[in-house]
């Protein structure tokens, strides 16, 4: 009973964290896709994003290799590791019985395994698909109900991972911040090259 509180504790804060990262690559790569926002925001994130593009693409990386790796910490079938498995095994079979959870599970091991894990010399770049947005929204969705039914089984509780949409609007407000910084300083160029510096103004005629 103890370890199976311990490891619900654990992918409370696992889930959590996982699909936090998960929102944050959702902002920085899906901002840029006008078939998502309409095309004139979608060139202002583009031109944003392009203000530091080391930043934003080691970032988008990072926060994909981090969601993909938390979130698959949930199906290890290794005895070391923790596992949902461990909490119930029958309710673990039935959540990964269902297609929709079994092709988005599949996609991620294959990203994983293939590319993040380390780089097999086999892997065709091509061949190897992130899951749609919608497919992954659906999956924590569904990840989120079957761990709610394990705690209010075993510990009759539940949580709400609603916090996790809180980075969405942090890095919305990065984007505006970043705007406006760069309109000020381009601002700042214009009036020291074509103000101050020019030796045309007033006070050097008059």
């Amino acid at each position: 009973m103890g370890q199976r509180n311990e490891i619900l504790t654990y992918f409370r804060s696992n889930i959590f964290e996982a699909k936090s990262a998960y929102n944050a690559w959702k902002m920085i790569f899906g901002s840029r896709a006008d078939g998502i926002v309409s095309k004139e925001m979608a060139d202002k994130y583009v031109k944003i994003q392009k203000y530091h593009p080391s930043f934003f693409g080691i970032a988008e990386r990072s926060f994909l290799i981090s969601w993909i790796i938390l979130v698959l910490h949930s199906f290890d079938r290794h005895d070391c590791s923790y596992s949902l498995k461990k909490v119930d095994s029958d309710l673990f079979d039935e959540f990964l019985s269902d297609q929709s959870n079994q092709n988005v599970i599949k996609q991620l091991k294959t990203l994983r395994d293939k590319l993040f894990a380390h780089r097999d010399t086999d892997a065709k770049l091509d061949d190897i698909k992130i899951p749609s947005m919608i497919d992954v929204d659906d999956f924590f969705r569904r990840l989120e109900d079957f761990y709610n039914k394990l705690c209010k089984i075993k510990e009759d509780s539940t949580t709400l991972f609603r916090n996790t949409e809180d980075i969405k609007h942090d890095i919305e407000n990065l984007f505006m911040n970043l705007e406006r910084g760069e309109n000020v300083r381009l601002k700042e160029i214009d009036i020291e090259w074509v103000w101050e510096k020019n030796s045309n103004k007033a006070s050097d005629k008059i």
